[in-house]
């Protein structure tokens, strides 16, 4: 398994290496004589967030399309601000472990890396020895120190933290640190900063506990000093006062159950909790692995230099290899079962202020984070996300009801940890990405992808009704046009803008973006009904609506570039290289627009329209685009482009290999994951409703010969090992999850196939 390795610590926190269990995150610097350990939790957010659904004037949305369909684009988005409610809430940071190095440097070499196989952090200076590890069994966070020189272990411990209200206190051979949120945080890049914290806030509890081999620990107001011990070892736990995203914070409990959490790693030890741990991350990660065979191996060279070799031009065909890896750890480290989603920068966050509150950006980038989820083997780490799509269903229905007077339920581009779901800017957010109300159709597709891969007909049976009632809201919000088509309106392309005579404008009627998600939710109910047999009358009904829908929304166009149009009209763009691609959704995530080679053609030239460069998370999504275009070359150049060290303008990668927009999101870190599983299998296509398995459909040509163990595939199966050399397969085989039918098309040919579950089925 690939290594991250450094030759130097962390000079910014962007630089530093993450270590997480789906609730804590870390950051570890390796700094000499200052360590910084920056800590997360992930219910530790501002708020309570005002998640009131704004006053509606009756007739709004009907003057809204009326204002469309003249034309007044300007007007109507103006008009659409009255919509807005309060901005969601930020991702707070609890603090920084502090751990100062008092006796002499002992000199010799330094190495710092990321063993991504096992989830831990090690600094190796000299005689001495730094590991961190972030335990998902024992839900602490454990820092072991160990010193061969004269003075051993010796060094203070201290705690900082970046938020107003905080209390530090002795705690037998530690210190505990209790902190507030802020009641409010104004949402970057404005510089408005926070609202101070007050008695109803949200707070966190972090603690630490000190064992050592040999030596002294003594325990002052602010410090803990350990004196030339064989070793130390850190327990570090947190807990907040969170009790629920409806409900307010708790008074009581949480700082008992930091303590507990402490109690019970310090009783097992160091050595013990760390082969629970090790076995644990390794039983994620061993499920997939990339080998591909160049002879231009320098995986034992410093990650930063191997980015910097790469992008003045050596080859470096391992460094996908290890994005490729990377992007699996961090969402095994940010998203587990009955934790928070992984947010815009995953687990980790420094800023009580951070870059877009550090929330879900749920018109694509909450959405990217998840897309290995399923491919890649994953599929526990989707949890915390399908599981927010069952709250936000519930939080949506008043937004739904309360402003478009709509049944079923929706919400706009950004949601938090209370579950937002009205448009956000208090009527000072643009409507390029206030004013988009499909994000429950987005989320639903990953309910719909989960089912695909794992074909459980019980969670089947959990997620139709909250489909069903994401399509009630789409129904609602369709309007028939001149040709007697159904269109959505109002209606926008994600943060994307045209020109018109008033000055640029985003809301019209019948976005690409929109019909394509309204395909695709109807879809998934059409499917659902048929693999339950029998579904509850409620949804029964929605799904006879749905089909008839169907048939009557308005067809995908191409323009007279050739490009798929994205908007109702051919509209000039006023950023004609603009980062989304929204209107590509059927081709990626999405599945409706494929098959259909106009269409096909149409994405190509959109995406040559738009060209290669782009934020961080926008290569990624343009690569796994080219991926599904059959296009391997295409996307391994756009690879490239997403691995360049980041500058100021725009994409890129900081030496740790995080994702920069700039600044640092996470998403496209998982998008290149899932980009690269796509260049090797795709499952997306039907035959006679039959799931179609491509083996090596869009094989680069630099990566001739290779091995990739443990992708999935719709229809419940798995590929096992699949081999190839001189860009042609030489072998795979499958194993079916569950009792299944697919078609398997390899090297030209097609087979179908039939598996109980267990069976597999080799290809040659």
């Amino acid at each position: 398994m690939p290594e991250l390795i450094f030759a130097r610590p962390a000079a910014v926190w962007e630089e530093a290496t993450p270590v997480g269990n789906g609730r804590l995150g870390a950051m570890v610097h390796g700094g000499f004589p200052v360590e910084r350990i920056s800590l997360n939790e992930d219910t530790f957010w501002s708020g309570p967030g005002d998640t009131t659904v704004p006053e509606v004037p009756a007739g709004l949305l009907d003057e809204v399309r009326r204002l469309v369909r003249e034309g007044a684009f300007v007007a109507a988005g103006d008009l659409l601000r009255r919509t807005q409610g309060a901005d969601a809430e930020a991702y707070q940071p609890v603090g920084d472990l502090e751990i100062t190095q008092v006796s002499p440097d002992g000199g010799g070499t330094y190495r710092r890396s990321l063993d991504l196989r096992d989830g831990v952090s090690i600094v190796d200076r000299g005689g001495f020895r730094q590991e961190v590890l972030a335990s998902a069994d024992h839900q602490v966070v454990v820092i072991r120190l160990e010193s061969h020189g004269d003075d051993g272990v010796t060094a203070d411990l201290r705690w900082t933290t970046p938020q107003q209200r905080a209390e530090i206190r002795p705690d037998g051979d530690g210190l505990s640190l209790a902190v507030s949120a802020p009641r409010h945080v104004i949402p970057w890049p404005r510089r408005d900063g926070e609202v101070a914290a007050d008695d109803d806030s949200m707070r966190a509890y972090a603690v630490f506990q000190v064992d050592t081999e040999g030596g002294e620990v003594q325990t002052t107001v602010d410090k803990v000093r350990i004196r030339h011990a064989r070793s130390a070892t850190v327990y570090v736990a947190i807990r907040t006062s969170f009790d629920g995203w409806d409900r307010p914070p708790t008074k009581h409990g949480y700082e008992q159950a930091a303590r507990a959490d402490v109690d019970r790693a310090r009783q097992a030890g160091w050595a013990a909790v760390k082969a629970a741990h090790v076995a644990e991350h390794r039983a994620l990660m061993d499920r997939v692995t990339l080998t591909v065979d160049t002879e231009d191996d320098r995986s034992g060279r410093p990650t930063d230099e191997r980015l910097a070799r790469r992008a003045a031009g050596e080859t470096d065909e391992q460094l996908p290899v290890l994005a490729f890896a990377f992007g699996r750890y961090l969402l095994a480290a940010s998203s587990r079962p009955g934790t928070q989603p992984a947010n815009l920068q995953g687990v980790w966050n420094p800023h009580v202020v951070p870059p877009w509150n550090c929330q879900y950006t749920v018109n694509i980038n909450a959405e990217m984070n998840y897309w290995p989820a399923e491919t890649t083997a994953l599929a526990e780490c989707h949890e915390p996300l399908l599981r927010m799509i069952g709250e936000l269903a519930e939080a949506g229905r008043a937004t739904a009801r309360g402003i478009y007077a709509a049944r079923g339920w929706t919400c706009h581009h950004n949601t938090d940890l209370w579950r937002i779901t009205v448009p956000v800017g208090l009527g000072q957010g643009d409507p390029m990405w206030a004013q988009w109300p499909m994000a429950g159709a987005w989320l639903v597709t990953h309910l719909a992808e989960h089912w695909r891969f794992g074909r459980d007909l019980d969670f089947l049976r959990q997620a139709l009704p909250i489909a069903a009632d994401a399509a009630r809201f789409v129904l609602d919000l369709l309007v028939e046009n001149a040709d007697g088509h159904l269109i959505t309106s109002p209606s926008t392309s994600p943060e994307n803008q045209f020109v018109t005579p008033d000055g640029p404008a985003s809301v019209e009627e019948g976005t690409v973006m929109d019909l394509v998600l309204a395909r695709e939710l109807f879809e998934f109910l059409i499917e659902a009904e048929a693999a339950l047999g029998t579904v509850e009358p409620g949804d029964q009904a929605a799904i006879e609506e749905a089909r008839q829908a169907l048939p009557r929304l308005a067809p995908l166009r191409v323009g007279g570039r050739g490009q798929l149009l994205e908007w109702s009209a051919e509209r000039t763009e006023v950023e004609p290289h603009h980062r989304h691609v929204s209107h590509l959704f059927g081709f990626y995530p999405g599945r409706t627009s494929t098959g259909d080679p106009a269409l096909e053609g149409a994405a190509r030239r959109s995406l040559e329209l738009r060209r290669d460069a782009g934020t961080g998370w926008s290569i990624a999504w343009k690569i796994v685009l080219w991926a599904r275009l059959r296009d391997g070359d295409a996307a391994h150049r756009l690879i490239g482009e997403y691995l360049r060290p980041t500058a100021d303008d725009a994409g890129g990668v900081y030496p740790s290999l995080l994702c920069a927009h700039p600044p640092f999101q996470i998403d496209g870190n998982f998008g290149v994951t899932a980009a690269i599983a796509e260049l090797l299998v795709q499952s997306h296509g039907l035959a006679d409703g039959v799931p179609v398995v491509e083996l090596l459909p869009a094989l680069p040509s630099a990566w001739p010969s290779g091995r990739v163990t443990g992708l999935r595939a719709r229809g419940g199966v798995t590929i096992e090992e699949l081999t190839w050399a001189d860009g042609t397969l030489t072998g795979a085989r499958l194993i079916a999850t569950v009792p299944t039918t697919v078609d398997v098309v390899a090297s030209g040919r097609r087979e179908r196939i039939t598996l109980a579950a267990g069976d597999r089925h080799t290809v040659r």
